[in-house]
């Protein structure tokens, strides 16, 4: 792990350090950590309390990640929840924050085969489309969808919970739903393989921030 996120361990809950424990993988454990400290550092700002004080509560029906908020008694007078989503890929983080519900995903782009297996779990309507792409361009295309999915899916609180196939995200690069969530892919730096997709409702405030690190 970094140096400056071994010495922000201390701001994550127990349930964090508990989730990162089982997680075997050394890698995969030090990026947890890493993608947690600099969550809570995110939400600290934007709440006025310390990172440690972040309540990080999840919904008690689905387990999806429930609004942020200070601790009891942190914060302030004005302190209020905020919407917040997490992604993370091998090297890459990122973060996204709003006043009313968000999703991110980040994932680097798939190889042909995992593309292809993707393709097989995407909605009828987008499989056809993406199947008649060229093969050079179809990893890029299905890996483009997948991450809005992803972004749609985590703004409506489901995840993956449900099928995938049951939802369509469409070949347009900002795309509005009917309940009323925006999605829009991210560019990315030229050569970097990375793709990125942030879905929202909009809001008279506007997203403060979209983070993306790595």
């Amino acid at each position: 792990m970094s140096r400056w996120a071994s010495q922000a361990v201390g701001w994550l809950s127990e349930s964090e350090l508990t989730r990162a424990q089982d997680l075997r993988d050394e890698t995969a454990r030090r990026e947890f950590l890493e993608s947690r400290v600099i969550l809570r550092r995110l939400l600290a700002l934007r709440l006025g309390c310390e990172p440690e004080a972040v309540d990080l509560p999840r919904d008690s029906a689905g387990g999806a990640p429930a609004p942020a908020r200070p601790r009891t008694g942190e914060g302030g007078a004005g302190a209020r929840r905020v919407h917040y989503s997490l992604a993370r890929t091998p090297g890459y983080v990122a973060v996204l924050i709003g006043n009313r519900a968000v999703g991110v995903d980040v994932e680097r782009r798939q190889s042909p085969a995992q593309a292809d297996s993707l393709l097989r779990v995407l909605h009828a309507a987008d499989r056809a489309r993406l199947a008649n792409e060229p093969e050079r361009r179809r990893p890029r295309a299905v890996t483009d969808a997948w991450v809005r999915l992803e972004a749609l899916l985590k703004a409506r609180g489901t995840g993956l919970s449900i099928d995938p196939s049951t939802v369509s995200v469409g070949a347009a690069p900002r795309v509005r739903h009917s309940d009323g969530l925006i999605v829009m892919g991210v560019r990315t730096r030229r050569g970097s393989r990375l793709h990125v997709a942030v879905a929202w409702l909009e809001d008279p405030e506007g997203i403060r921030e979209l983070t993306v690190g790595g």
